[in-house]
């Protein structure tokens, strides 16, 4: 019985073996279809400001606006940075004017006592991007307290002959953040063009985008069904219009565009998906934003990742500085130059600052290599006479000589003419204007080198005294005016102060005529 059953047991296996349906080893479920936008986990990494050559970082700090800003300039001046800078201020300027209306402070540029830190001026890589509260609880960046406003900062674009910087104004009040905007700025330097991010799209990207962005925001929801998304209304469309603002480059090609906390809309409400909860990034892959790009845009999708090649570094008395904006002091150097000379000049290379040398004309022939050195790195170089006489004591004709001859001389040391002089000891009077027929520049800070105070005492001398638009009186003949430059152009930084020439002091509006002790 025992065999038999077995039997039938091995006969029923046998059948329904020969029965069962051949496997297929190489199924795979059912997935989504490839997409040309994609969610990022994040937004494309910024570039470091540092690793840019020549850009001009700047920083100001204004407790009574409750303001602080970072931002940065192209190097030099001139059609193809100005109008990229320009656009920078307009920007800057306008969280400015925001602050004063609210507080009912005129604005003046503001600088603070020794070990502010206001020297640090570059870009802090990501502020752009991080959470806004945090932006205005971070000293470095927000204003005291963190109420206020925070003007921050990144680099996004470096590439080929293009340049592209974001900037942000977060705003706050005692009861947190009250608004946060953003713009990116884009130029191209051979050529002097500059556009939002938004120009880098068609008219038509907006609408065409918007269906794709829906398919990817109800992908990353986890949607499961594989049916086309219901075709965008106005609303999605109209946040994509706002969102092509935030374009920067992807990694890999491509565009990336940022759509803030709350997107939604009637294609992603009928799948049954909630309003974002917190920023996305999509990318847009190369073929498809090449479908929608302008020309400008084009040009960025084609040279992302080049190596960077745009405006060369220039010496700081050249580059852009506007002293009705940023702190500035005028540092002046009488009587030289000397073998002291190249050594303040070094300084002044290293700490990016500019300033402005009284020469002796008789000292022409000997340092005509450091004049002419002066001016080609952007100083200026201007006449403080010939020998060094009280002018009011002399006869007319000889005043005329003494300033005549020297104006000759440092012409032919350094190709530029004098724009100013400094009479010796400070001493002038009206016919000796007339004569000189230029500005007369004195001083409201005397720093008293001459004296030989010691190296800490003269420090301060030069770095706690003065305000904004202060002209300094130094001399380049004195070793302790020598040993202490770079420490006292750091410390004047650190105060929040840009160290410049007189032309710059004065806004580029140099004085025709008179006499003048400050640029205030």
């Amino acid at each position: 019985m025992r065999r038999r059953r077995l039997a039938l047991l091995a006969a029923v296996v046998f059948v329904l073996a020969g029965c069962a349906p051949a496997v297929d080893t190489s199924w795979q479920p059912p997935g989504w279809p490839a997409t040309e936008v994609g969610v990022l986990d994040s937004e494309p990494p910024t570039v470091a400001s540092a690793a840019v050559p020549g850009l001009v970082a700047q920083r100001i700090r204004h407790d009574g606006l409750g303001l602080q800003a970072r931002f940065t300039y192209l190097p030099g001046r001139g059609a193809l940075v100005d109008p990229f800078n320009d656009a920078v201020d307009s920007f800057v300027r306008a969280a400015i004017d925001a602050r004063a209306g609210a507080s009912g402070i005129a604005y003046s540029p503001q600088v603070h006592p020794a070990g502010a830190g206001l020297a640090d001026r570059a870009c802090v890589e990501g502020s752009t991007v991080r959470p806004a509260g945090e932006v205005l609880a971070d000293p470095a960046l927000g204003p005291a307290g963190g109420a206020g406003a925070a003007v921050v900062c990144d680099v996004v674009v470096a590439a080929g002959a293009l340049f592209a910087e974001r900037l942000r104004i977060v705003t706050g009040s005692a009861d947190g953040v009250v608004a946060d905007t953003s713009a990116v700025f884009y130029t191209d330097t051979r050529t002097g063009e500059v556009v939002q991010a938004a120009g880098l799209w068609t008219d038509a990207a907006a609408a065409a985008l918007a269906e794709h962005v829906v398919e990817a925001t109800r992908r990353d929801a986890g949607a499961l069904s594989l049916a086309p998304a219901v075709s965008p209304g106005g609303e999605e469309a109209a946040a994509m219009q706002a969102a092509l603002a935030s374009t920067v480059p992807a990694e890999g090609g491509g565009f990336a565009i940022t759509l803030p906390a709350g997107f939604t809309g009637p294609a992603l409400a009928a799948a049954g998906i909630a309003p974002t909860a917190e920023p996305k990034t999509f990318r847009i892959d190369a073929a498809l934003a090449r479908s929608l790009a302008s020309p400008f845009g084009e040009t960025v999708l084609a040279e992302a990742g080049e190596p960077y090649a745009g405006p060369a570094d220039q010496p700081a008395g050249w580059d852009r500085i506007d002293c009705r904006l940023i702190p500035c002091v005028g540092l002046t150097y009488d009587d030289g130059p000397s073998d002291l000379t190249p050594r303040i000049l070094d300084a002044l290379a290293a700490s990016e600052s500019s300033a402005t040398f009284f020469v002796l004309g008789q000292k022409a022939r000997q340092y005509g290599g450091t004049m002419k050195r002066a001016v080609r790195e952007g100083h200026l170089v201007e006449n403080h006479t010939w020998s060094h006489p009280h002018l009011p004591r002399l006869p007319g004709p000889q005043v005329a000589t003494q300033l005549a001859d020297t104006n000759a001389a440092i012409s032919a040391a350094t190709g530029v003419a004098p724009i100013a002089f400094r009479p010796p000891y400070g001493d002038w009077n009206q016919d000796i204007l007339r004569i000189a027929g230029m500005p007369a520049i004195l001083w409201d800070i005397d720093t008293l080198d001459w004296q030989g105070p010691a190296d800490d005492e003269l420090l301060r001398r030069v770095v706690d005294q003065p305000s904004p638009g202060s002209i300094v009186l130094q001399h380049d003949v004195h070793g302790n005016t020598a040993r202490t430059a770079a420490a006292a152009y750091e410390g004047l930084r650190d105060r929040g102060f840009s160290v410049v020439n007189l032309v710059q002091l004065f806004r580029g509006e140099f004085p025709a005529s008179g006499a003048w002790r400050s640029a205030r």
